[in-house]
């Protein structure tokens, strides 16, 4: 680059790292220091730079070059985890939507299948699976009183009928739910599954 070139603030910069470096190893005085520096800041031309480090004029060392220091012991627990992969947040509230919806076609192995394998990947899918499974086996224990209920004529008919309702709807809020971003608490559930 020619004398006359204009130069930039990468140069400026570079022009006062060496004068540090010079200042640092004693060969400035603190005054020098400061009125070079401000010359360099007011440079214009790769001439200016060069008349302020004409008899200083030395290559910067190189940094040391950074080594990784051997960590002690076994690395930490969080190294040795599986991570879980990132997965879409409209995914990830879609399978946990329908771990609760698919008690309508496939009770208990339905959830169970989606936290098993999807839940693996994500923590909110897992707690949704978790929730609709315990949910799950909660109303296959409470099918059980399902002949005892009948036993009671038409009332037991009808509380059977408004056992089943409560079972779908709950099921169709905790995949509404679930869709919308949260983990849907049944408010009847046996905690089986954690």
């Amino acid at each position: 680059m020619p004398p006359h070139m204009r130069v930039g603030d990468a140069d400026r910069e570079r022009t006062i790292e060496h004068l540090k470096f010079a200042f640092g190893e004693g060969r400035l005085t603190a005054d020098e220091f400061e009125e070079r520096v401000a010359s360099a800041l007011a440079g214009k031309t790769r001439a200016d730079l060069e008349t302020l480090l004409e008899d200083l004029l030395m290559p910067m060392p190189a940094p040391p070059p950074l080594v990784p220091r051997p960590m002690p012991g076994p690395p930490p627990w969080w190294l040795n985890r599986p991570a879980f992969a990132r997965m879409q947040p409209g995914r990830e509230r879609g399978w946990s939507a329908a771990a609760h919806w698919s008690g309508f076609c496939a009770p208990v192995l339905g959830p169970f299948l989606i936290r098993r394998s999807v839940g693996r990947q994500s923590p909110f899918v897992r707690d949704n699976a978790s929730a609709a499974l315990n949910f799950q086996l909660t109303c296959l224990l409470s099918f059980v009183l399902t002949p005892l209920l009948s036993l009671l004529g038409d009332v037991g008919g009808v509380l059977i009928g408004a056992m089943y309702s409560a079972i779908a709807v709950c099921a169709i809020i905790g995949g509404a739910r679930a869709a919308g971003g949260d983990v849907m608490r049944y408010p009847i559930s046996l905690r089986v599954v954690k």
